[in-house]
C-alpha cells in the first residue's frame, strides 16, 4: 500500500519554479500532456503540461492560462503518475459509457445482476479458488477482507472487475451482513435501477456496491477492510 504523499514536492511549485524546473531539465510529454487536455460542456478548455524528469519523475503544470492556479506544478513519481494516467482514463471511459456511479458501474461488471442474491456462497467459493484463499480465511471478519485486498490487487484490478465484480460484492456484503446481522435485499424503489444491499435495522441500508467500487475506481491499493469499516461505521451512526 502506498503511504508516501502522492506529490514529491514539499509544497506546490511556483511559475518560477516551474520554468526553471522546465529550462534545466524538463521534456515535454505530449502524449501524457494530451490526455490530460479536456473540453468541459461550458467550452471552457483546460490544457494542462506534463514534462518528464530524469529519475523516474513527472512534472505536472497546471494550464498556464488557466482561471485557478496557472503555471504553478507538482512533481510526482513515475510508479504514482501512471496510475494517475490510468485512473483518469477509466473514468472518462465509464462516463462515456453511462457507468460513472456505483450502481451503474457494478451492473455494466456484474454476470449475476440481482440474482448475486441467491448464489453468495457460490461466488465466495470461486473467489477463495481463484486468489488462492482458503475457505477458512474467509471467516467473515475484517481482517479476511486483508487477505481478499492483497489477493485481489496481485490478480490485477482490471481482471477482478470483469471475471470478480460480483464475487467481491457478495463477500463484502457477507462481512457486513454477519457484523450487523442483517439481511440481503433488492433495491426495486428506483425504476431501472435493481440491486442488492444489506439491509439492516430501522430502515439501514448497507452498500457492498459502493465499496467495491470505490476500491476498483481508486489509485490506492486495495482496502476493502478499511472501506468496509466505514460503511458499516456510517451505518452505526445513522441507527443511533
Amino acid at each position: 500500500m502506498m503511504k508516501h504523499k502522492k506529490y514529491l514536492n514539499h509544497k506546490r511549485l511556483t511559475k518560477k519554479q516551474v520554468q526553471d524546473l522546465i529550462e534545466s531539465e524538463g521534456k515535454l510529454h505530449e502524449e501524457f500532456t494530451k490526455i490530460f487536455e479536456e473540453t468541459y460542456s461550458t467550452e471552457y478548455q483546460d490544457r494542462p503540461l506534463v514534462y518528464e524528469l530524469p529519475k523516474d519523475r513527472f512534472l505536472f503544470v497546471f494550464d498556464p492560462k488557466g482561471y485557478s492556479i496557472p503555471g504553478k506544478g507538482d512533481i510526482y513519481a513515475k510508479e504514482y503518475f501512471l496510475k494517475l494516467i490510468q485512473s483518469v482514463e477509466r473514468t472518462r471511459e465509464d462516463i462515456a459509457n453511462n457507468r460513472a456511479n456505483s450502481v451503474s458501474h457494478w451492473e455494466y461488471y456484474s454476470k449475476h445482476k440481482i440474482e448475486l442474491v441467491k448464489k453468495i456462497e457460490e461466488l465466495i467459493n470461486e473467489l477463495a479458488k481463484q486468489l488462492h484463499i482458503t475457505r477458512q480465511q474467509l471467516d467473515l471478519s475484517y481482517i479476511s477482507l486483508n487477505f481478499v485486498s492483497q489477493k485481489a490487487e496481485a490478480y490485477g484490478i482490471d481482471r477482478i472487475k470483469t471475471y470478480f465484480y460480483d464475487n467481491l460484492v457478495a463477500y463484502v456484503g457477507e462481512v457486513m451482513r454477519h457484523k450487523k446481522n442483517g439481511q440481503w435485499t433488492i433495491n426495486s424503489y428506483s425504476e431501472g435501477e435493481k440491486y442488492p444491499y444489506i439491509s439492516a435495522g430501522i430502515n439501514g441500508v448497507l452498500m457492498p456496491i459502493n465499496v467495491v467500487w470505490q476500491e476498483l475506481s481508486g489509485l490506492k491499493s486495495m482496502d476493502l477492510r478499511k472501506e468496509t469499516a466505514n460503511e458499516v461505521r456510517r451505518f452505526s451512526l445513522e441507527q443511533r
